[in-house]
């Protein structure tokens, strides 16, 4: 199962979440760029690890990672490829 984990930072708090949509992710991010609450934003595709014998879950990256930048004074968000593991 593909998911997608988001992630919002300012400088007094963050956000973040995952969603099984990748629009509804960068929306979600985008919208706390545009008010303002944060400063960066990120935007990665996992895949769902269920734990084998245990009950543990977790997300492990594919790779895919988007970096989200406010872009005029229209508060448009453009989302930029970015490297894995890349700082935000």
């Amino acid at each position: 199962m593909t998911v997608y984990l988001w992630q919002a930072d300012g400088p007094e708090a963050g956000a973040r979440g995952v969603s099984d949509d990748e629009r509804k992710a960068r929306r979600a991010a985008a919208d706390l760029l545009r008010c303002g609450q944060a400063s960066s934003a990120v935007v990665q595709e996992a895949a769902a690890e269920l734990g084998e014998r245990t009950l543990t879950a977790g997300y492990y990256a594919t790779g895919q990672r988007w970096q989200g930048r406010l872009v005029g004074a229209q508060g448009r968000v453009r989302w930029v490829p970015a490297r894995a593991g890349a700082p935000s």
